[in-house]
């Protein structure tokens, strides 16, 4: 069974309220509400249940509850933007990575540096993605093809 903590999380709405705390500059409940496609009740059932967590802290000021991120839920925020961009793996710069590898095993004979070069260029701009097992893989590729070029 999972613990209140991860029950919260696994849900869309909790995950998208804490993110759009963090993202705005000034957040309460009707913005978040707004920002996130809920309910205003629901809304403050979240943020009251993230506070509870310790992952926000509130301030009241006249009839406005204002919402920040404490450093904890800072760390919660960060993680999952993480997952989420593990989640949603970008398909198309997987295969953009896997015609660049198609097109390196057609490089053959002593021009195959011409072709190899350009591809180093289009790599590097793979190996500066947040997603590690993309990085990963361009970084292997890379690797592979300094080697090819050096034989």
């Amino acid at each position: 069974m999972l613990d209140p903590l991860q029950r919260l999380f696994l849900r869309e709405k909790p995950a998208l309220a804490l993110l759009a705390v963090e993202e705005m500059e000034i957040a309460y409940a009707a913005l978040i509400a707004k920002r996130i496609d809920s309910t205003f009740p629901h809304t403050s059932g979240i943020l009251s249940e993230l506070e509870k967590q310790g992952l926000i802290k509130s301030r009241p000021d006249g009839r406005v509850r204002y919402l920040e991120l404490t450093s904890r839920g800072k760390e919660v925020a960060r993680s999952l933007k993480e997952l989420s961009s593990l989640l949603k793996m970008p398909e198309r710069t997987m295969l953009r990575l896997e015609r660049l590898q198609q097109m390196a095993s057609k490089a053959t004979g002593p021009d195959k540096s011409f072709c190899l070069g350009p591809l180093r260029r289009d790599l590097a701009k793979l190996k500066g993605q947040e997603d590690a097992r993309l990085r990963q893989a361009a970084e292997d590729f890379d690797a592979a093809i300094v080697a090819a070029l050096h034989e």
